[in-house]
């Protein structure tokens, strides 16, 4: 596939545009480090429109938009449009406009109408991103938006939230319960009475995945992990006005086997757009109007 490189003395970014301009690789050039999760099987394929997300490989990081969960457009306007797994964006491919310093990629939406841009540049040990979506139609358009950046975690690896008391897991689990049901953070119980540690990593042998939000709105606009056996910070930094919502992912061995984890800044609540109306946790955009808002990756030496 056509890639795209970005690199200084610090980062290298490569991105692959037939493939929703996925972030495939983030390297951290003084601990020579792939900060982001790598395809087990060495290779991508591309997909095809309203293929299921698991279907391909589930590396790197890829933009989410206008739903993470596939669902009916449940507003008025689009009514029943049918909004494929993981969104419109991961599986179409993107147009590249080169810059002087940087990259800006774009796409047009097919189930709805709107163009969505994304523009990276890099600054010493910083991931610069800004997003815009424009709703090109003539009726209130509704999305949800979601940065999907699979890290290659380890047993070392610990989860930093913003200021958080609580979570709430936003699909079934056997140890955390079910949908919906809250916990505090970073220490809680489990279903079976035992003390539950949110903030680290099981083994790969566990076998399970968890998917969790932080309860409510953000109090600040930013979530770190480390990485590489506790030597890497990997922190996002994002505007809680705009991007409110932070979900997690743990894939401890549950999903095809393999190892990683997500932090995921989102502007609406929770993973479908069925979900946050029935919750009121998302706004329109308005006719002809742009929605802007960024999101930075700071990648730290401890």
């Amino acid at each position: 596939m056509n890639c795209y490189c970005l690199e200084n003395e610090l980062i290298k970014l490569s991105i692959l545009p037939d493939l929703g301009a996925k972030i495939a690789s983030l390297v951290y050039k003084p601990q020579n480090f792939e900060v982001l999760f790598q395809p087990e099987d060495g290779g991508y394929r591309l997909a095809a429109y309203g293929d299921g997300f698991a279907d391909y490989d589930t590396s790197g990081a890829d933009e989410m938009f206008p739903t993470i969960d596939p669902c009916a457009y449940p507003y008025e306007g689009y009514q029943g449009k049918a909004l494929p797994d993981h969104g419109e964006l991961w599986s179409i491919p993107w147009s590249i406009i080169p810059l002087d310093e940087g990259l800006a990629a774009e796409v047009k939406g097919r189930a709805l109408p709107y163009i969505f841009r994304r523009t990276i540049s890099l600054s010493k040990n910083t991931v610069h991103m800004e997003y815009q979506v424009c709703n090109r139609g003539d009726k209130p358009l509704y999305g949800l938006w979601a940065f999907h950046g699979l890290a290659a975690c380890d047993e070392s690896t610990r989860l930093i939230l913003p200021p958080t008391q609580r979570i709430i897991t936003v699909h079934d689990s056997k140890l955390l319960g079910s949908t919906g049901t809250s916990h505090s953070f970073p220490l809680t119980l489990d279903q079976n009475g035992q003390e539950y540690f949110l903030d680290r990593i099981k083994p790969r042998t566990t076998g399970k995945t968890e998917k969790i939000y932080v309860e409510g709105l953000i109090r600040k606009g930013e979530a770190a992990l480390t990485l590489n056996e506790g030597r890497l910070i990997y922190k996002l930094v994002f505007p809680e006005d705009k991007v409110p919502y932070l979900g997690v992912w743990l894939n401890e061995g549950g999903f095809k086997g393999e190892y990683n984890c997500a932090l995921e800044p989102s502007s609406g609540y929770y993973d479908s757009l069925e979900v946050a109306q029935k919750l009121d946790g998302i706004s329109p955009l308005a006719a002809g109007a742009t929605r802007e808002w960024y999101l930075e990756i700071k990648l730290e030496s401890c």
